[in-house]
């Protein structure tokens, strides 16, 4: 259990362990995301879409509570943020263009919208609360206005590298409609979770230490969301489109989803500040978050490349294929950890894959 407000002698030195053990865990439903296409053969059960839809938005309001950190107890400037976030941009275009055979700054995938959202974060964290909360709220709501006027395609744009597709290729209009409104994770809505996420940072990471979250003014917010957005989301559902086989229930992410899972995402960050994740149990998921970028290169590389020779089978075929991958993406992490230790680097790049 974290107290109110744990004193750390060190913000260079401290790792905030619930914060790792949730990245952890954001990665590790992540795998099971991922790898459903390769090896679950549709339709999948509702609870699995449901888990499964909760990794992503964890994954990107963490990634903005760590703008926080750094703005906030190392006081770097634009220039690291911006440095950060084309590092991570090449990552996903990487990624793209030689794992998945695709040209890359095309379909808004999480990695393009977490190196996007790093400056634009640290420029919203200049901000007083109220001015951050209204740019939070319009790029939240402005997403079905949005939807409303352009529409929303079922397929997000993608163009194979190699070959390349016969003309008439999609045209830059296709391309900002991907990155702004129907890509995989678009600007509008999902910015505002990674900037929803450096606000939460902004008040969780003080001078005196790390405050918890498991908040009784915190509880009313959480249950608030929580019970409104998945009102509103039973209500006005979408089309909950399955995308070439992945199957998380935000296509297209529509307001009461994202109200339901800001709201799933405060519940979970109380349950990790009162549950003792400094124990051997919670090892595994602190291992991986701490090198949550490594693990999701590593994971999307093996699936990539040998998930196109599996064959899909029943759920406990799933199940065994998710507990082989994850158990091996554990190992990795506990590797890179020795690793960080060992291997002294001033390499900002492999810094901030393997996570030091």
């Amino acid at each position: 259990m974290v107290p109110d407000t744990v004193s750390t002698p060190s913000f260079a030195l401290f790792r905030d362990i619930p914060v790792d053990a949730l990245r952890g865990f954001a990665i590790a439903v992540m795998v099971a995301a991922n790898l459903v296409p390769s090896l679950l053969l549709p339709p999948p059960p509702f609870w699995l879409r449901l888990i499964s839809s909760v990794a992503a938005p964890l994954f990107i309001f963490l990634a903005g509570m760590m703008v926080a950190l750094s703005f906030g107890r190392k006081s770097y400037g634009l220039l690291y943020f911006l440095k950060r976030g084309a590092i991570v941009t090449g990552v996903a275009a990487v990624l793209d263009l030689f794992i998945r055979g695709m040209v890359p700054f095309i379909d808004m995938d999480v990695l393009y919208l977490i190196g996007v959202s790093l400056p634009l974060a640290y420029l919203v964290l200049q901000l007083g609360p109220r001015a951050r909360m209204t740019v939070i709220a319009f790029t939240l709501f402005a997403a079905p206005v949005f939807r409303f006027a352009w529409g929303y395609a079922e397929f997000p744009v993608q163009i194979p590298f190699f070959p390349l597709p016969a003309p008439p290729l999609p045209g830059p209009d296709a391309i900002l409609r991907g990155w702004f409104i129907d890509g995989w994770f678009p600007l509008f809505p999902w910015l505002a979770v990674s900037l929803l996420g450096a606000h939460a940072g902004s008040l969780r990471w003080k001078e005196c230490g790390i405050l918890s979250f498991a908040q009784p003014a915190i509880l009313p917010v959480a249950g608030t969301l929580l019970a409104a957005g998945a009102a509103l989301w039973y209500l006005f559902p979408g089309p909950l489109f399955t995308r070439y086989g992945y199957i998380e229930l935000f296509y297209p992410p529509v307001t009461g989803f994202m109200l339901f899972v800001t709201g799933l995402i405060l519940f979970l960050f109380m349950a990790a500040d009162l549950l003792p994740v400094s124990g051997r149990w919670a090892g595994p998921l602190r291992a991986m978050g701490e090198c949550s970028l490594a693990i999701y290169i590593l994971h999307t590389v093996i699936i990539e490349i040998f998930g196109r020779y599996w064959s899909p089978g029943s759920l406990p075929v799933f199940a065994a294929g998710y507990l082989l991958l994850v158990g091996g993406m554990i190992l990795a992490a506990y590797l890179l950890r020795y690793l960080r230790v060992q291997v002294r680097t001033r390499s900002v790049v492999l810094r901030m894959v393997i996570g030091g």
